[in-house]
């Protein structure tokens, strides 16, 4: 499955501007590569409001608790490279309006590869089995659509597990010769029942289990951005639940397909597919939210 380019912006109002003035946004202009994840800042203003578009889509902002705003940028894994530019609109408390711009390159970034085969019987899955397999995705499918307006994670994610790297993001497969779709996560590896913490606050979505992920987990971080852990071996947090950062979620398994115990770990941004790794070290210089 392909998803567009996910786009969530929170601006940093900081200082204080005289209305009418243009955003002061940083960067100006960035390169962004697939799958990965830029922090835009904007200063400057007395603002009763601020948004954000890219192309036809709107983008989410909040508070933070320095008083200000701050967000992210992400490309899709497959997202076609080119040139994109994302406008900011601002009205200050007197009614005056205010614009910035951040003009947007994305770049293809070169994802490893690994091709093999296996048994045609391995391979080959049944009407019922497709069936399956496509219902269980147009239920993620809206999922990712949503796009809650409270803002819940604080500051930087952090690794769900601690474990040597297994499949890396973005990895390609060629199986019996035939590409499959890529790799939109990372695998951690780890014993079986290995603690498996929340990589932020947020609020379990989805508690089930799948075709392919096995015991699946995914948390909802407000402003369309969720965070998934396949292939566990139990459930330790309950579906609807709001959870911490830290908390335990899950145990490590190999449920569904995997061949051993591992955790894949997915984080999905108004729908792009964007790699774990890259969000960590973006949200690393964060500040939390602003008191609600």
């Amino acid at each position: 499955m392909r998803a567009g380019l996910g786009v969530m912006i929170f601006f940093l109002l900081a200082a204080r501007a005289p209305a009418g003035e243009s955003l002061r946004v940083s960067p100006k202009a960035a390169e962004i590569l697939q799958g990965e994840v830029l922090l835009v800042t904007v200063s400057g203003g007395d603002w009763s409001e601020v948004s954000g578009l890219l192309g036809q889509q709107r983008v989410p902002f909040f508070p933070r608790a320095d008083g200000g705003y701050a967000g992210y940028v992400a490309a899709d894994l497959e997202q076609k490279p080119g040139r994109l530019r994302l406008k900011i609109a601002g009205v200050a408390q007197s009614g005056a309006p205010a614009r910035g711009a951040v003009e947007l390159r994305v770049k293809e970034k070169r994802f490893a590869e690994e091709r093999f085969s296996v048994a045609p019987s391995f391979d080959r899955l049944d009407e019922a089995t497709l069936k399956r397999i496509e219902e269980e995705q147009k239920r993620l499918d809206l999922v990712w659509k949503g796009v809650s307006p409270t803002r819940l994670w604080s500051g930087a994610f952090a690794l769900p597990v601690r474990g040597e790297l297994g499949s890396p993001f973005g990895l390609r497969r060629i199986i019996n010769g035939l590409p499959r779709s890529p790799h939109a996560g990372v695998d951690l590896k780890a014993p079986a029942g290995t603690e498996v913490i929340a990589a932020n606050d947020g609020r379990v979505v989805v508690r089930d289990e799948f075709f392919f992920g096995g015991k699946t987990l995914v948390l909802d971080h407000g402003g369309g951005l969720y965070s998934m852990y396949l292939h566990l071996s139990e459930f330790e947090a309950a579906e609807g639940a709001s959870v911490r950062k830290g908390e335990v979620i899950g145990r490590v398994g190999m449920t569904g397909r995997a061949t051993g115990p591992h955790l894949h770990w997915g984080i999905r941004l108004l729908g792009a597919r964007v790699d774990p790794l890259a969000l960590i070290k973006a949200s690393a210089s964060e500040a939390g939210p602003a008191a609600r």
